[in-house]
Parts: C-alpha cells; sequence; structure tokens
C-alpha cells in the first residue's frame, strides 16, 4: 500500500454543536459538510482538555495532559515542554519518512517537535457588519495562503502538512468588545435561538468551580449583565466566526483537489474544543466539562475510508486517538504506551461497536490564577465529573438530558450509578498515575462572595485583578 498524504486541518474553539454536518441548521460550514459527506465523522468524540495548550500538547503526543506536563496557558503556571523522550506526531512521521510540516497557530509547549514550523503572520481581512476580526482572522488568512501554496508545489515523499486555524476564536475578541449592559447594532444575518439549556435550575447544586466560572475567566465576568437578546447576538457572532474558518478551509481543500496529490490524501477536521454556545449562559470554555465545549468534531476522508454515503461512528473516541489512527493508516508504527487506539478499523469499516468504553478529561488551571482541578470520566449515556475544591460532582443521564441540566449527584435513584463512577474514574487515575487526588485547588475568597451564576458576578475576574495589580 502505498503511503497516503495526509493533511490535518485544525479549527480553535469549534464546537461540534455549530456544525451543519452533526446538526447544525444555524451556521454555515458547508466546507466541512461536503468532508464529512465524502467521509467518516465520529459522533462521540472528546478533547482531552477545553484548554488550548494542555489539548494541543496531548493530542499531538497522544497523552494525557498529566503525562506531557502541560497543565495550562502559561502566565502564572509557567509550562515546561514536553518530556524529551516523549514521541510526537511529528517525531513518529519524520522518522518514517514523511515531510512532515506544519502552519498557523501552534501554542504547543514543544508538541510539534518533529514538524518544520513555518513562521506565521497576519494579511488584512475585512469585518463583516459589527463583527470585530483581530490576530485570529488576520493569521488564518495568511496560513491559508501558505498552506495553498505549499499544496501546489511537487512532493518527492509522502507529507505530513498540518493547517492550524485559528478561527472561531475571535468570538473572544467579540464578547470583549461587547462587554457589560449594551444594546446590539443590526446584524446582516438571522438572530438564531438561545439552546435549551440556556437557563441553570439552581446553581448552587454545581460544583462551585463550575458556579464561579465568571470569576475564573475574563470572558465570563465580561457577559455579566447580558440580555437573552444579548446571547443571541453573541450566538449569531459565533456562528460568523465559524463560516469564516470554514471558508479557510474550503480554499485550502479546493486547493488540494486541484492537485496531482489531492486524490491520495487523506484529510482530517478536526478542533482543540468547543465553546459555550450560550449553553448555561457560557460564552467561553474553561473548568466545566459540558459537551459544548468537550465534544468536538472528528472527520476523516480519503484513501482507505469507507466514507458509505457520510457514514457515522456513534461510539466514544478521544482526540488522543489521532497519533496512532494516523500511524496505522500511513502503516507506521505507533509508540508504545499510548492511553488511545487507533480508529482505523472503524474509518475502513471493518468495525461496528464502540472504539472506548470510557474516555476522560482532565482541568488544572488556565493561568495559574484560580487552580481548580477537575476531571471528567464520560461513559456509555453517562457523565461523571469531580473537582478537588469542596470534593464537587456532577452526574448526568445523557440519553434522558442531552442538554446536562439536572444532576442526579444527590439522587438516591442514582446511586448505585454514581458509585459505579466515582470507582471507576478511581481506577483510571490509578491506572495512569495520575495525581489527581494529590492535587489541591487555590482560589481567592472574594471568588466565591457573590451568590451562585455568572449574571450575579461584580467586579474584575481574577485574571483581570492579576493583570492590573
Amino acid at each position: 500500500m502505498k503511503s497516503p498524504n495526509i493533511l490535518i486541518i485544525v479549527a480553535d474553539q469549534l464546537s461540534q454543536k455549530a456544525v451543519g454536518a452533526y446538526g447544525n441548521s444555524h451556521g454555515a460550514t458547508p466546507n466541512i459538510d461536503r468532508i464529512a459527506a465524502d467521509g467518516v465523522r465520529f459522533t462521540e468524540c472528546y478533547t482531552p482538555c477545553p484548554l488550548c495548550q494542555p489539548a494541543r500538547a496531548a493530542f499531538w503526543t497522544g497523552r494525557f495532559p498529566h503525562e506531557t506536563g502541560v497543565l495550562s496557558n502559561g502566565w502564572m503556571d509557567p509550562v515546561p515542554p514536553i518530556p524529551a523522550g516523549m514521541p510526537t506526531l511529528g517525531d513518529v512521521f519524520t522518522a518514517a519518512g514523511y515531510e512532515a510540516v506544519h502552519f498557523g497557530k501552534t501554542h504547543d509547549a514543544g508538541s510539534l517537535r518533529g514538524f518544520r514550523i513555518e513562521p506565521q503572520h497576519e494579511q488584512s481581512v475585512e469585518p463583516v457588519g459589527p463583527w470585530p476580526v483581530g490576530a485570529d482572522t488576520f493569521r488564518d488568512r495568511d496560513t491559508t495562503q501558505r498552506v495553498i501554496e505549499y499544496l501546489s508545489h511537487q512532493h518527492d515523499r509522502p507529507f505530513l502538512a498540518v493547517a492550524d486555524l485559528n478561527n472561531p476564536h475571535d468570538i473572544c475578541q467579540y464578547v470583549g468588545a461587547f462587554a457589560g449592559a449594551h444594546s446590539d447594532p443590526p446584524i446582516p444575518a438571522v438572530l438564531p435561538p438561545l439552546p435549551e439549556n440556556f437557563r441553570v435550575k439552581n446553581f448552587g447544586e454545581l460544583p462551585l468551580p463550575v458556579q464561579y466560572i465568571c470569576c475564573s475567566h475574563n470572558r465570563q465576568a465580561q457577559a455579566a449583565g447580558w440580555t437573552e437578546e444579548n446571547f443571541r447576538h453573541y450566538l449569531a457572532a459565533y456562528h460568523h466566526y465559524v463560516s469564516r474558518v470554514d471558508a479557510e478551509i474550503g480554499r485550502i481543500l479546493d486547493a488540494l483537489r486541484a492537485t496531482a496529490a489531492g486524490s491520495g490524501t487523506l484529510v482530517v477536521i478536526m478542533a482543540d474544543h468547543g465553546d459555550g454556545m450560550a449553553a448555561r449562559q457560557l460564552v467561553t470554555k474553561q473548568v466545566s466539562f459540558y459537551d459544548e465545549t468537550m465534544r468536538v468534531p472528528l472527520i476523516v476522508a480519503g484513501p482507505g475510508v469507507d466514507a458509505a454515503a457520510g457514514r457515522s461512528v456513534d461510539g466514544l473516541c478521544s482526540l488522543l486517538d489521532l497519533l496512532p489512527t494516523l500511524a496505522e493508516a500511513a502503516g507506521i508504527e505507533a509508540p508504545e504506551g499510548l492511553w488511545g487506539r487507533s480508529l482505523w478499523p472503524w474509518l475502513r469499516g471493518l468495525r461496528h461497536d464502540a472504539p472506548h468504553g470510557q474516555v476522560v478529561g482532565e482541568w488544572f488551571t488556565e493561568w495559574g490564577i484560580t487552580v481548580e482541578p477537575g476531571r471528567m470520566l464520560r461513559t456509555p449515556g453517562w457523565k461523571y465529573t469531580r473537582y478537588r475544591e469542596a470534593n464537587g460532582e456532577e452526574l448526568y443521564d445523557l440519553n434522558a438530558d442531552p442538554g446536562e441540566t439536572r444532576s442526579l449527584v444527590a439522587d438516591p435513584a442514582f446511586r448505585k450509578t454514581l458509585l459505579e463512577h466515582r470507582s471507576r474514574l478511581d481506577e483510571h487515575l490509578a491506572a495512569t498515575n495520575d495525581p489527581f487526588l494529590s492535587l489541591s485547588h487555590k482560589v481567592e475568597a472574594r471568588c466565591r462572595s457573590h451568590p451562585p451564576g455568572y449574571q450575579h458576578h461584580i467586579g474584575p475576574s481574577a485574571p483581570m485583578a492579576a493583570k492590573s495589580a
């Protein structure tokens, strides 16, 4: 079998729920959708962490954040480079004779070792309507152009190319530009409805780190005082930035298909994590493990994939499966000791069971200012979370409650299920040498002083206060 070329397209902050191929009718992702129509989409794929740098270091190595040592985005929590002896995707493919090249966003703590990292620049892009554009959009235009130029060249060996795009991350700039109480300007789009799980029935039942995300994240603090109309405008803005990254993906796919290498290229579309999408009034990602931020698109098309008219795989998988999957697709031996497994048999249509019986997500801190360690255990039909602060827990029956609106931790009817998930998480912690149970939380008292709920937030967030100190 000839080694396939591989093109990985990564979007930043793209929730699976925002993609048309996964059922969203309010956004615009025609280019992602056409890859899904030609390939296989995984419907229950989870990120190992709802934060950029830990997630990226994890999926480029196939290791959990606690294994890579990359637990935050830095600042007051210095991030070490991944261990020198830890193989990366770039290492594995370069050693096998591939030309591994990376374009766009890095934020990788050394986990892109083995890739030739092309410089990232900016190209001016005009805004549309009142939606501001910034470095994320400008860099994406430059990344797209550089990827197109690369694909247009002849290649004397198979390539592993990464187009690492920033959007819809520019939604963060939007929230900052429309912080606090405000009137929304008219937009050139129809306002989407609020999600069914927009309102939280009882914030006080949730773990403390979740109750007070407004105190640990700037953008959630800036959304305090928003009206329902403001949240609908935010959703429209989010879909706008999604459509921007989809358009860049379309340009890259068109360029690929215009080359002789196009038909022999395996295309992967994925995201590092999602976005709150106004569920529970969340406008960001951080601390919580809800599906809007944890469940990400993973779509694969190309040689060897049994597309079967846009087939879906409806079992649990993780972005930690990326490295072993691509290694098997290319006929390369994957590193030993990976928690993830190859999804190649599912892509080929040879297996129809669930890839995993459970997947796990981790959280430590964003900037080291508030430290709120947490873990998520996702099993078929259930989600269990646990935090170190006050031993906060959640348990959701995702079949009966897909919006994760009613935690069953205190319901005696689900005591057996709760104990089972506690035990399964403990077993996972022991099996992976995860130090979660020995970690401590760190939160200033003022960050727990207002009534539970983001609408009650007062004062600066912890990062804002630290920056001005």
